[in-house]
């Protein structure tokens, strides 16, 4: 389905189909783009490994780098020469802990982690301790390139454009559109019970997508069976 697509399939669900139109088309496309982003901020967003990386220069000043503002979540970061994972810790599992050897963390000398002028290669990249950035730890001083493996938000959308989440999704981003139509405030097109109405079904629908995405992103296990 596209966005025209949708846009039409509004227009019947809500009456609106003479002109004039009590909904623009180009506010229909605003909420419709709106809704794309929504459900993705209220589930995971699109996985995305190959749009994002972090260009370290290695000169033991840099430390700040930020984010790319459509990245929801950096799942992962990968050393792209070594192909290593390079560990993602949060501020608060940082200050002063000893790592050495912590598997959870990957990093096999033993150090202190703290922000001391250490340079180095580098071990981890920090956040949580500005929004929009991540730090590296140490100072790095060998230059290295990070590639980011991110749940981000959809790309733009307009007229005759393309969705970028899952398919099934597409018809139940109504919920979110109606609910952002009959929210304007106008005498001919606000409805609060509408509005109550549409933003539930919203909230409710990206809760069982969530679900079904968790089940389909959690590992298959396997079990092994002893003979008699």
């Amino acid at each position: 389905m596209t966005t025209t697509e949708l846009l039409a399939l509004f227009r019947l669900e809500v009456v609106d189909v003479a002109l004039p139109y009590l909904w623009a088309d180009a506010t229909i496309y605003t909420y419709i783009d709106d809704a794309q982003k929504q459900f993705c901020r209220d589930t995971y967003g699109i996985e995305d490994s190959r749009s994002f990386k972090l260009t370290v220069p290695g000169d033991g000043v840099t430390e700040w780098f930020a984010l790319d503002p459509t990245i929801l979540k950096v799942r992962n970061a990968v050393d792209s020469a070594t192909g290593n994972d390079i560990p993602l810790i949060a501020i608060e599992k940082m200050g002063g802990t000893t790592v050495g050897g912590s598997k959870s963390y990957g990093i096999s000398a033993a150090a202190t982690m703290k922000f001391d002028g250490t340079t180095g290669a580098l071990k981890a990249l920090i956040t949580g301790m500005d929004k929009g950035y991540v730090r590296t730890w140490p100072l790095v001083n060998i230059p290295t390139t990070v590639l980011l493996r991110t749940f981000r938000l959809p790309y733009d959308v307009a007229a005759g454009d393309d969705f970028e989440i899952d398919s099934q999704h597409h018809i139940n981003l109504l919920h979110w559109v109606k609910y952002r139509a009959y929210g304007v405030q106008d005498a001919e097109t606000y409805n609060a019970k509408a509005v109550d109405k549409f933003k539930a079904a919203h909230d409710l629908y990206c809760a069982k997508a969530k679900v079904e995405q968790d089940r389909l992103r959690r590992p298959v296990s396997t079990v092994a069976y002893g003979g008699c």
